[in-house]
């Protein structure tokens, strides 16, 4: 079904009863579910990677080992700080109605854009922090930074075709969440409009 049908197809039966369109409410229950593997998701990476740098720091007789892993649960803690503040309100609608999955849908695409924007400067920051703790420790005698960062190895080729991999995807799933909350605002603003009031 085209996007102009489907459109079509929810205003009808959003006028006509109060009943919620099957492919809206398909579509909400499949984010509903696609937030709670995305939760698990984050929880494990906390245990692996969080408890991981704690394990590494409590053997480890560096002091700078325990630097990064402050700094570890520190990204972690902004990930958390950021997951909690743009989930609320968002697992589920205010009400059994059209208009409250709407509502929903339009909150939960507002707060997937602002999680590409946070994403992106998160990675970002990391990636600093990583290459250069990384630059800092290497064992083999330091070359200057700039040729160490590009074709310095196979190992930070692979973390800059990484990056380029997530900011493709970023800005896909921007592009993707933008038309879809044009989609929804234009299905919202047409059931408030003085046309269908006065129906």
């Amino acid at each position: 079904m085209s996007p102009d049908n489907e459109l079509d197809l929810w205003r009808r039966q959003w006028q006509s009863e109060n009943a919620i369109p099957f492919n809206l409410r398909r579509r909400v229950e499949r984010q509903s579910r696609l937030m709670r593997i995305a939760l698990l998701a984050d929880i494990l990476v906390t245990i692996v990677i969080g408890g991981g740098s704690i394990a590494w720091a409590l053997r480890s007789p560096q002091p700078d080992i325990a630097a990064l892993a402050a700094a570890t649960w520190l990204f972690l803690a902004a990930a958390w700080f950021f997951r909690f503040r743009i989930s609320r309100g968002n697992w589920s609608p205010a009400a059994v109605d059209t208009a409250s999955f709407i509502d929903l849908s339009i909150r939960r695409c507002r707060a997937s854009l602002a999680a590409v924007r946070f994403g992106a400067v998160l990675y970002a920051v990391q990636l600093a922090f990583c290459l250069g703790w990384i630059y800092h420790h290497a064992p083999q005698p330091k070359r200057p930074l700039l040729a160490w960062l590009f074709f310095g190895s196979l190992s930070i080729d692979i973390v800059w075709v990484a990056t380029l991999a997530f900011f493709a995807g970023l800005i896909w799933h921007r592009r993707r969440k933008r038309a879809e909350l044009a989609y929804l605002l234009e299905l919202r603003n047409y059931d408030s409009s003085p046309i269908c009031e006065s129906r």
